[in-house]
């Protein structure tokens, strides 16, 4: 028995999409497979996780309880334990799929790179105990749920909490757009579960907030050309770090760069978007030059 899910990235919304802003997301080529087999001790569990082909986690729990007996990372395998727990609470008969199994799990990315481990693994786990993996994700974290969603979208889509459900619409990027759009690793993974928290913490409405971004979420799906989608890029950049109350990516890091920049996710860590009409190789040697050396185009990032 085997699962598969995407790695995913938050283009526009983040953080307001909290609040039911439109974002806009979009579903990675690379992902997470779970992998299932029996012959076990029926009261344990085992499991071993990889990334990138390399071992990094490995624990045994006992059953039903998910006691660990033994493990690599202790803190991991509680929250592993925690998703678990909570997907046999919405099933039941999950257990008889537990009882006596191994896992193996292969992620074809870094953990650091914020593409999604978690919830791909929330996506998996869903899938196998015969679940919804957003009312998994939403009994395990205070997230907006759409890198489940994107777990199993193959295009870019239209994201918005509707209350306690959500809506999706996909679309097409423009071409002429796509080609000059880059993904750049800044090297400082950040906690998004920590960011989420504490911009839930603040009790404000966002009402007039909310709808620029899902305007500028629709005209960055909707721009022809990439001077458009830079502009609407920049607009979106200027809105959240005034609300956020830090600088913005383009200002703090990247003064210099003959195109625009934007962050993404949990703001200082991760990936950063950037438009860029010149030729790929001088961009690189920019980047380079910052000691920023992981460098994605979007079509060999983005499952379009």
């Amino acid at each position: 028995m085997k699962f598969y899910s995407r790695g995913k990235l938050l283009i526009s919304g983040e953080y307001l999409v909290l609040k039911g802003a439109t974002a806009l997301a979009v579903p990675l080529k690379l992902g997470q497979d779970l992998q299932v087999t029996g012959g076990g001790h029926p009261l344990e569990l085992i499991w071993e996780s990889k990334e990138t082909s390399k071992t990094w986690f490995k624990a045994k729990f006992k059953l039903p309880l998910f006691d660990i007996i033994e493990t690599s990372e202790e803190q991991v395998a509680e929250h592993l334990a925690d998703y678990l727990q909570t997907a046999l609470k919405l099933s039941p008969d999950f257990l008889n799929k537990l009882q006596g199994s191994q896992v193996k799990t292969g992620m074809e990315f870094k953990r650091d790179w914020g593409f999604g481990s978690s919830s791909t693994l929330i996506s998996n786990i869903a899938w196998w105990a015969g679940i919804d993996p957003f009312k998994l994700h939403n009994s395990v974290s205070s997230g907006s749920a759409y890198d489940v969603i994107a777990a199993r979208e193959e295009t870019p889509f239209y994201y918005q909490l509707d209350k306690k459900n959500y809506k999706t619409e996909k679309l097409v990027l423009s071409e002429e757009v796509t080609r000059q759009i880059f993904f750049v690793y800044l090297g400082k993974k950040k906690d998004s579960s920590e960011s989420v928290a504490n911009f839930l913490s603040k009790k404000k409405a966002y009402k007039k907030e909310i709808q620029l971004i899902s305007d500028l979420s629709r005209h960055m799906g909707n721009s022809i050309t990439i001077e458009d989608f830079g502009y609407y890029m920049n607009e979106h950049e200027q809105l959240l770090a005034y609300l956020l109350k830090q600088p913005g990516l383009k200002e703090n890091v990247f003064k210099d760069l003959k195109g625009e920049a934007k962050s993404l996710g949990a703001w200082g860590g991760d990936f950063a978007m950037i438009a860029w009409s010149g030729y790929r190789e001088d961009l690189r040697k920019y980047l380079s030059a910052k000691k920023l050396n992981v460098l994605f185009s979007y079509d060999q990032l983005v499952k379009t």
